[in-house]
């Protein structure tokens, strides 16, 4: 097999969950997940790979931004803290990242194209977010924080502030790409089983770290069980292009 093409990131997310000592992960209680066919999941340089893995990452980038939302309107409070609200109100409102390039899945923090992509596909949809908050029982002065005209304002602010938007993308980036490397690189070398174990420490140790405010650590099954839906409908539409239905 051919090097691995994947994105760039500053460690090795697999090595880095083992080194941090993360708490190992049940595998009995996962059971009804059928991960036997991310087996079959598309080699690198096969003309399935770019299709299958940007469906994948796609299927990931939604839900993160969906459970941000369920959070953030579950948790008015934060609008007290307007400079906390901002990277988070963001980051729901950029739009998934569609692979670019064979080594390219996710909005890419050292790039600074990929990021400027980011922060215009938010600013598009910013002020629609702003309209839907309930701010009615806040101060007026923390309530001008959410005006909807104020929406380029909010994101100039979390562009020269980026800490925490850095944080949530390059966790993105770092569970597509240990899902890539789990598939084309540690199945074949270390079976499914103990591969497995270690795609599952990763996606908890890296969902935890996704916020400061709140912990998405008890997604990572439900997150993993998306994303082998996606893989199986993904090969499902492969399939039917390959065999079409008889006339």
């Amino acid at each position: 097999m051919g090097e691995l093409i994947v994105m760039p990131v500053r460690h090795d997310a697999a090595t880095e969950a083992v080194e941090s000592n993360a708490a190992p992960v049940s595998v009995e209680c996962h059971s009804e997940i059928d991960f036997s066919v991310w087996q079959k999941a598309p080699k690198e340089r096969t003309p399935a790979y770019f299709p299958t893995y940007t469906a994948i990452s796609k299927t990931l980038q939604t839900a993160l931004r969906g459970w941000v939302r369920e959070w953030f309107a579950a948790n008015p409070e934060i609008l007290l803290r307007p400079h906390t609200a901002y990277p988070i109100l963001v980051y729901q409102c950029t739009h998934p990242f569609s692979g670019r390039t064979l080594s390219t899945f996710t909005y890419d923090i050292q790039q600074t194209d990929a990021l400027n992509r980011a922060f215009a596909s938010a600013a598009s949809r910013l002020g629609g977010e702003l309209k839907r908050l309930d701010t009615k029982r806040l101060s007026w002065f923390t309530r001008e924080h959410y005006f909807a005209y104020r929406s380029k304002e909010v994101v100039k602010y979390v562009m020269k502030n980026r800490r925490a938007i850095y944080r949530m993308l390059n966790v993105e980036t770092v569970l597509v790409n240990s899902i890539i490397k789990f598939a084309i690189i540690d199945i074949p070398q270390l079976g499914l089983e103990d591969s497995l174990v270690l795609l599952r420490r990763v996606f908890n140790t890296q969902l935890r770290r996704f916020s400061d405010e709140f912990d998405l650590g008890e997604r990572s099954e439900e997150l993993l069980r998306l994303v082998t839906n996606a893989l199986v409908m993904r090969a499902a539409a492969e399939n039917s292009i390959e065999m079409p239905l008889a006339a």
